[in-house]
């Protein structure tokens, strides 16, 4: 175990490198000057002097590389810099923002799960009969009707026709159910099909027959068996959506006007914030590979075999 996390420290570190590198060398790509879009926001009528100053204050007159590194060093010091937009420290308001976006993506893992389990296990007992096809036919609208349009669907229904929920809520429990569900339902779309086919794959494996053959009932085979050899996989996407869901929450977050890290990542684009860009993807991929990390982990409890195969690299 010490072999592995030393590995995976290593590879946490390349990935936050070469996720940080592209970053930075993607915002330079934009035709749009910060500075110019900074001395616009913040002055009335900015002179090409005035430009240019700022320019040198945020130390875009220096060569990316030289950006980076100076940027890269104040990260080892704990320091993401100063947002542009709020004047604030990038980490106090990632700070602020995160716990939102966190406490949205836990929920919706919830309803993966308690989406997931039930009814994989069903559709694929019940292969090719009515619920399966019901299933599968749900499954693929899940997985094809965009997040936007599906919350403003449910705000629709459930905000204006059904008022059980207000448009626009904050500071509670069930102001995360709705946004919850439409950051859920893709996932759970896409994670019962693969749990279906991975639950089938492993009822026609030799040692289903050997277990019939003496006498296992089938719900123990399932129960026991067949459902611990098939989470592996599932659990490696369930710890990688983890990631995804923080990094993909904007456009929920949009709709319901939840303040998280997602929203603030846009609005950060948009106004040309490079500091509070660069500190949100650092933050997003962080929580990405640690996601991965545990993923192993859990793999590693579940099925020890894995790593005498090769699956997980100790």
């Amino acid at each position: 175990m010490i072999t592995y996390l030393r590995k995976r420290l290593i590879g946490l570190l390349v990935v936050l490198t070469g996720v940080t590198i592209l970053s930075f060398l993607l915002s330079s790509f934009t035709s749009v000057d910060p500075a110019e879009a900074l001395a616009r926001r913040s002055l009335l009528n900015p002179t090409p002097e005035q430009i240019e100053e700022l320019r040198w204050k945020m130390g875009l007159h220096l060569p990316i590389h030289q950006q980076y590194f100076h940027w890269l060093g104040n990260v080892v010091k704990g320091d993401l810099g100063i947002s542009l937009l709020t004047k604030n420290a990038v980490s106090s308001d990632i700070a602020q923002k995160l716990p939102e976006t966190l406490k949205l993506a836990g929920m919706a893992l919830v309803w993966i799960i308690l989406l997931t389990l039930p009814i994989s296990v069903i559709s694929a007992v019940r292969q090719n009969r009515f619920f399966d096809h019901v299933v599968r036919g749900i499954t693929i609208l899940g997985i094809s009707i965009p997040n936007f349009w599906m919350g403003f669907l449910l705000l629709l229904v459930f905000a204006i026709a059904v008022p059980v929920f207000k448009v626009i809520d904050y500071g509670n429990m069930k102001s995360l159910i709705l946004p919850s569900v439409v950051l859920a339902i893709p996932v759970a779309a896409t994670f019962i099909r693969l749990f279906r086919a991975t639950i089938l794959s492993n009822l026609n494996k030799d040692y289903v027959v050997y277990a019939k053959a003496r006498g296992i009932s089938t719900k123990r085979i399932i129960g026991v068996h067949v459902l611990r050899n098939s989470l592996p996989p599932m659990v490696t996407l369930f710890c990688q959506y983890l990631g995804l869901m923080v990094a993909g929450s904007a456009v929920v977050e949009s709709v319901f006007s939840i303040q998280g890290i997602g929203m603030h990542l846009v609005h950060a684009i948009l106004s040309r914030d490079l500091p509070t860009v660069h500190g949100c993807v650092l933050v997003i991929a962080f929580i990405f590979v640690i996601g991965r990390a545990l993923a192993d982990i859990v793999n590693c409890l579940l099925d020890p075999r894995m790593v005498d195969r090769g699956e997980v690299p100790l």
